[in-house]
């Protein structure tokens, strides 16, 4: 299609992975762009694919020209006029875009189900010879645990969540770069993208809070800026704690303490923050989108309203009953989601203690989500070893009589300062525990001294310890969490697949390998780097352009632990 297709395509992918990054979604993204020639134009193929050498195939999309012509001449839209003439004339330009956009949709149908993930495109865009469609492919299980809004907009029905549109705003910035005449998308090396990552998902959280969230009005303009003016606010040098509830001024499930004779504009964020501090002993601020209207509580009702929880200095959190739909940090939107989901946290668990039992995990997991919720610097270390290493530390905290590990223990021991010291069954055997240990190559001057002091004593995972660390600033770190488990078998076929491939085909190979180097030993290391060098070196058509690897070198920390053993392998391909 043109030049620099491959390097757009990536330059997509790579933006989508940041801002899922910063986020906190787990899914790995994949882009392809797929072009569909423009009527007319002379072209040695109909349909073309950026990577050329992925998963899809050419016939994958073998009737996409006429299904597109056909899903243009029956739009429905085509009986549709416009009193604004030059609404009017664009029209048809218009509806095959939207037809060419649905058929690319369709035609990944079939590929979504069978590899479990979603794809979601973006308009399609006349480029060069070619209408093309950017296309995110996401996986249907990690999309799945976010939940979705339903409501009533402007044009109908519609269910959205946050991660959804922060995939629309990237494909957006995609369907931008190809309407400009010039750079050629793809050109830059840098990236193209003039939104960056985080630029992207702030406009998604204000995107996000425009939703009608009051049933039966749609009128609702942006509420994420005014949010964040009473977030930030303190009164008498204590953040606001309360809850704001979206309803309509005379909804029969409101039952006022305190209504205001007339609405006060969401706007005054001051005076609104001195409403805040009176909304407190189970009564809420009522709310709608640009006005408030008292204080008051919700009766027990089938629907609950949705809520804006004030829950600390500058945070809070979008939720309707107990789901919470969005949370924001400093003005830092996120998804909602567990500091660590349960099947990673069994998985890390189970590699680095020996013997450790399904219930002992369960107790760790529930330890883990306790110690989260109280909001506060706390470290607590689990050691195969707790009751050698709470008398050798005896002298650098406080031994105490094994008790089996609580809310209220947790709150009393990390009002101190050092580390809680337990066995991986959940039992706590000395609290104020200030750790030792060598430094090493995980410590950062970035981190603060618990996170140090969790690495350093940890260590390399010999002496079966795990650390949780909540920084003051309520961040979690798992340490050490270990990177997934994966068969060998694929990383031995990507370096056969290398091996045997030229320039034109070694993307998928080499874009695999380049994302496992964790994984890879000095002899693959070896058989990898050959492969490169005989490729790069080869010959190569005048003006083609193409990326230097950066050659591999084996990671010191990887060991057999990191792959499926055989029964495993045999388990997870059944599934």
């Amino acid at each position: 299609m043109w030049g620099y297709q491959e390097h757009f395509q990536g330059n997509v992918e790579s933006l989508a992975r940041e801002v899922f990054r910063l986020i906190g979604f787990e899914g790995e993204p994949n882009a392809l762009l797929v072009g569909l020639a423009i009527p007319g134009e002379d072209v040695r193929n109909p349909v073309c694919l950026s990577p050329e050498d992925g998963r899809w195939t050419q016939e994958m999309f073998a009737t996409l020209p006429q299904a597109a012509q056909l899903a243009y001449e029956q739009h429905p839209d085509q009986n549709m006029f416009y009193g604004d003439p030059v609404t009017m004339a664009e029209k048809p330009e218009n509806l095959r875009r939207r037809a060419i956009t649905d058929e690319v949709r369709r035609h990944l149908g079939l590929d979504d189900e069978r590899f479990g993930v979603r794809s979601f495109c973006s308009l399609a865009i006349p480029y060069e010879k070619y209408y093309v469609v950017a296309v995110l492919q996401v996986p249907v299980a990690q999309l799945e645990i976010h939940p979705t809004i339903r409501y009533a907009g402007a044009f109908g029905e519609n269910e959205t969540n946050f991660i959804r549109i922060c995939i629309g705003l990237i494909l957006q910035e995609a369907a931008n770069e190809l309407l400009k005449p010039w750079p050629q998308p793809g050109r830059m090396l840098n990236g193209d993208a003039k939104l960056s990552a985080a630029e992207i998902v702030g406009r998604a959280a204000q995107s996000f809070m425009r939703i009608p969230f009051i049933s039966g009005d749609i009128s609702n303009w942006g509420l994420f800026d005014r949010v964040e003016a009473v977030a930030k606010l303190l009164y008498e040098r204590e953040p606001g704690r309360a809850g704001l509830v979206l309803a309509g001024p005379d909804d029969p499930n409101i039952h006022y303490v305190m209504r205001l004779a007339e609405p006060v504009s969401l706007g005054q964020a001051r005076w609104l923050r001195k409403m805040v501090e009176m909304s407190k002993d189970g009564a809420q601020l009522i709310i709608g989108y640009d006005e408030v209207y008292g204080i008051g509580s919700v009766s027990d009702v089938s629907a609950p309203p949705f809520v804006i929880d004030l829950i600390g200095p500058h945070e809070w959190d979008l939720k309707q009953g107990e789901t919470i739909f969005l949370r924001v940090r400093h003005g830092a939107a996120k998804l909602a989601q567990e500091p660590i989901s349960a099947e990673r946290f069994r998985d890390n668990a189970k590699r680095i203690f020996e013997r450790i039992t399904d219930p002992a995990v369960a107790r760790m997991n529930n330890i883990l989500r306790l110690l989260a919720g109280l909001k506060r610097g706390s470290l607590i270390i689990f050691a195969a070893d707790a009751t050698a290493e709470a008398e050798r530390l005896r002298g650098q905290g406080t031994r105490i009589v094994p008790s089996a590990i609580t809310l209220e223990l947790l709150e009393r021991a990390t009002a101190i300062d050092g580390a809680i010291l337990a066995d991986p069954s959940g039992v706590c055997h000395a609290i104020g525990v200030i750790l030792d240990g060598e430094a090493n190559d995980d410590c950062t001057p970035s981190r603060g001294s618990r996170f140090n002091s969790a690495v350093r004593y940890v260590g390399d995972g010999s002496a079966q310890r795990l650390a949780f660390v909540i920084s003051d600033d309520a961040t979690l770190d798992v340490v050490p969490l270990l990177r997934p488990q994966i068969d060998r078998d694929h990383v031995l076929a990507a370096i056969e697949e290398l091996e045997a491939a030229d320039l034109d085909n070694f993307h998928k190979c080499r874009k695999f390998l380049d994302s496992h180097r964790f994984y890879i030993d000095q002899d693959q290391c070896d058989r990898i780097n050959a492969a490169l060098d005989r490729i790069e070196e080869g010959p190569k058509a005048v003006g083609q352009i193409w990326f230097s690897t950066t050659r591999f070198a084996p990671n010191p920390a990887m060991n057999a632990g990191y792959f499926l053993s055989t029964d495993e392998e045999r388990r997870r391909n059944r599934t």
